[in-house]
């Protein structure tokens, strides 16, 4: 199990180019991936997303690289002779016609503007480079993996100690089930004696137990605890588990609160009603931990 928050680093040279890597995560449903990278090299962005994505499934992640020259080549330096000649023409013309002046000479067109001047960056063989970003790449994702593993095991240490509470609660309402039915009887057969001893007639046994029984298949959880027990184990079989299954663990959560709200409305006991709020409590608590869950 991983969560999803975590930072990781890598630097890689091959003694030419020197890149570095840092990540880092916090929770999102989905994966979003934030690159920032030197223009040069954004061809190579897609090439970044797609490995990060074979790797983490889910969270925001913000990836910031640096990419060093070790022996930078010299730009590329030419001169637009078009623009130059025109504009040494016009500084002549103007020179002449005004100021009656001589002919314009490179000092005078370099006071006006350096346009005509082309400095251009030297040539990198991007895609040649790859091999150093994946290097880097997978050494910063190697340390996030492990940072969510690490935060993602004790994650799971807290949720299966909560699954064993939930199971023992679980069972204190099962036991509780007959116990319900004889309260509910005896209030029923209280109630009835009372009326009938007030008409001075004696109660029907028969429809009293019909009475009872449709109660008692009224209030029945007996499925919902079941369901519900079965949903626990089928948790901690996830978390015994690995990869990516924080949506899984969602949907999950979603029965087992469906299943207890079911429960607590239909048992209508103090006992049980307590128990339901337990259960409740360590259901919100698990679904806090989903959130932080790959």
């Amino acid at each position: 199990m991983r969560s999803m928050t975590g930072y990781g680093s890598g630097t890689f040279s091959d003694g030419n180019v020197s890149v570095t890597i840092e990540m880092r995560a916090v929770n999102q449903r989905y994966l979003e991936l934030n690159i920032r990278m030197p223009h040069s090299y954004l061809a190579l962005e897609e090439n970044l997303r797609k490995a990060i994505k074979e790797v983490l499934h889910r969270g925001k992640v913000d990836v910031f690289i640096t990419a060093s020259e070790l022996h930078p080549q010299a730009p590329q330096v030419r001169i637009d002779t078009a623009a130059l000649t025109a504009v040494r023409d016009a500084v002549s013309e103007a020179k002449q016609t005004i100021f009656g002046g001589s002919a314009a000479t490179l000092g005078d067109v370099m006071a006006l503007t350096k346009d005509w001047f082309v400095q251009e960056p030297p040539q990198i063989d991007v895609q040649g480079q790859w091999p150093v970003f994946s290097q880097a790449l997978q050494s910063a994702l190697a340390g996030m993996v492990a940072m969510r593993e690490r935060e993602g095991a004790n994650i799971s240490k807290d949720m299966l100690a909560r699954t064993d509470t939930m199971l023992t609660i679980n069972d204190a309402i099962a036991s509780r089930r007959e116990q319900i039915l004889l309260n509910y009887q005896a209030k029923l057969e209280k109630k009835i004696l009372d009326l009938f001893d007030t008409a001075q007639a004696v109660p029907d046994q028969e429809r009293l137990l019909q009475e009872v029984a449709i109660y008692a298949d009224k209030v029945d959880f007996t499925e919902e605890v079941v369901r519900f027990r079965s949903h626990v184990l089928q948790l901690k079989e996830f978390l015994a588990g690995s990869g990516a299954m924080g949506r899984k663990l969602d949907f999950l959560i979603q029965e087992m609160n469906r299943e207890v709200n079911t429960i607590g409305s239909k048992a209508g006991d103090l006992d049980v009603t307590e128990n339901v709020l337990q259960l409740k409590n360590e259901i919100e608590k698990i679904r806090e931990q989903v959130q932080n869950i790959e």
